[in-house]
């Protein structure tokens, strides 16, 4: 199905075409790892590139919407030789219709977010309770400002 030296998704992330989300998120955790520019030994730029492609495989598979068209991509360029996959699917990425088919956020995330809003709010009224307390009015202009 694919020509030999083609770069596809699936060959970055080092899976078979027919591999599971609980693949995908293993190979993707593995390579993440060994490619990020905080953990690599190697130089900065090209590391960086490394993990920007690995991440970009990874977030056009895990998605269903995405890796149904990126298939039907593969399939019609396999037909067609001399043909690079990885820059076809980067129009994919930038596509604005396909911005709206990234994934939800996962109930952790949604709770981490929850937890960061509740955080804010009691901060902001502690700092407004303690300062009421200590006799300090808010002042409204900078005293800066003020000579």
């Amino acid at each position: 199905m694919f020509l030999k030296g083609e770069i596809t998704y699936y060959k970055i992330l080092g899976v078979n075409e027919n591999a599971s989300n609980h693949e995908l998120r293993k190979a993707f955790c593995k390579l993440s790892i060994e490619l990020h520019p905080d953990t690599t030994s190697l130089e900065l730029e090209d590391a960086k590139n490394k993990f920007q492609k690995v991440l970009e495989a990874y977030e056009n598979l895990n998605n269903s919407n995405l890796r149904r068209i990126y298939d039907e991509k593969l399939r019609v360029n396999s037909e067609k030789p001399n043909k690079n996959n990885l820059n076809t699917l980067v129009m994919d990425a930038n596509n604005q219709q396909l911005v709206g088919n990234r994934r939800p956020f996962s109930n952790g995330e949604m709770f981490s977010l929850f937890l960061l809003i509740i955080i804010i709010l009691i901060s902001l009224f502690l700092a407004i309770l303690i300062a009421s307390f200590t006799g300090k009015e808010i002042e409204s202009i900078p005293s800066w400002l003020l000579r």
